[in-house]
């Protein structure tokens, strides 16, 4: 900054203190970083086709202003930064939606009513300029902010609560898309909980148990030790949807829930929550890997035939389409479902729906190496 004169090279000092602003705001320095933000913006000011550069000074000034609680300069500050931006380009279109994003946070932050019905225009007009494969941690997180707000408007507006608690629900659903539970653990966690905590505030059976899914995801997900927060926060949640069920359903597993959640919901919902724990369960260790998927499978098997069928045709579907040693794994699993039923007429009907679902999820090829596999192994065909 001593040697890129303000007199002579406004543009390269400019962007100096820019750079320190951001240092300053990293260690905390909140007042300091405004300064150099606020300052860095002036010298960018009037410069032409320095716009791009004038809008990050004046993003990370409204960053910090938000920080400080000044949320009406913080907005002012975005508010001039937002129309800089050529949406023409992707970086150009990036810087616009995270702006937007920022500026939806500040409103947010108001806590009113209005201020989360500005945090959700903000959404949507960035909606319109952010792409799934362009920007997809973008995507994700704009998801996510416009789920809370709904979240936080719902408890606002009491009248139209079930609707906004509805679009929260989608838009984390959404957000998983991109927040995965491999690339993206901790977000995923954080979206899986709020999507819980949105089921919750439905209320009803169904999503008391698509809740209890979410919250043994957000559990599973969180490290107690350096996310201890989060996770007492999650495991309370768990811990209380949880006893409300067993008060209704006395002897009730996680497991049990779980299956009884994929029964009560449309094809193309149960055959999403069939795929997450499978993927999950392949990736972990043995012994845990087959202990897990065998109860799941044992829990599947004891249900009614009907019931059932369609569930073992959707495990089939994901298991097929998986390395060959996965699939052996999942169909030994299976195997040992099974054999676990002591009831002889409950292990007919459950080798029956199995010999169904083969026949109705598989090709034929597909239905020949399932079968072989399976009786090669000691299973008899119904």
């Amino acid at each position: 900054a001593a040697i890129f004169d303000p007199r002579f090279d406004p543009v390269e000092h400019a962007r100096v203190l820019n750079a320190a602003g951001s240092a300053h705001r990293g260690l905390g320095n909140r007042i300091k970083a405004a300064q150099l933000f606020e300052q860095a913006a002036e010298l960018f000011e009037g410069k032409e086709g320095r716009e791009p550069e004038l809008a990050a000074a004046l993003n990370n000034l409204g960053l910090v202003r938000t920080e400080q609680g000044q949320l009406e300069a913080a907005i002012e500050a975005f508010d001039r930064a937002v129309v800089l931006f050529d949406t023409t380009t992707p970086d150009g279109r990036r810087g616009k939606v995270a702006t937007l994003a920022n500026r939806g946070q500040a409103h947010y932050a108001m806590g009113t009513e209005e201020g989360l019905e500005a945090a959700l225009a903000d959404y949507e007009e960035a909606k319109t300029d952010v792409d799934l494969e362009e920007a997809p941690y973008h995507y994700g997180h704009l998801q996510h902010s416009m789920g809370v707000a709904f979240s936080a408007l719902a408890n606002r507006k009491p009248d139209e609560r079930d609707r906004l608690l509805e679009e929260a629900a989608a838009a984390f659903k959404e957000s998983l898309v991109v927040f995965t539970r491999s690339t993206m653990p901790y977000q995923f966690a954080l979206a899986k909980h709020n999507l819980g905590l949105a089921y919750m505030g439905l209320g009803g059976e169904v999503n008391a148990r698509r809740a209890l899914a979410c919250f043994e995801d957000t559990v599973g997900m969180l490290d107690p030790r350096l996310q201890s927060d989060s996770w007492r926060q999650a495991y309370a949640s768990l811990e209380r949807v949880e006893n409300d069920l067993k008060v209704r359903h006395p002897g009730m597993t996680r497991t049990i829930s779980f299956v009884d959640l994929m029964a009560s919901v449309k094809a193309d919902e149960r055959y999403a929550l069939m795929r997450e724990p499978l993927f999950h369960y392949m990736a972990l260790p043995e012994p845990q890997r087959s202990q897990f998927l065998t109860e799941l499978d044992l829990a599947m098997a004891k249900l009614p035939p009907e019931k059932a069928k369609p569930m073992m045709e959707d495990e089939l579907t994901v298991l097929i389409e998986l390395p060959k040693d996965r699939l052996q794994v999942g169909l030994q699993a299976r195997l040992r479902a099974h054999r676990a039923i002591a009831d002889d007429e409950v292990c007919l009907a459950a080798d029956t729906a199995l010999d169904l679902a083969i026949g109705n999820a598989l090709g034929g090829p597909q239905r020949i190496l399932v079968r072989d596999y399976l009786e090669d192994h000691g299973w008899i065909r119904p």
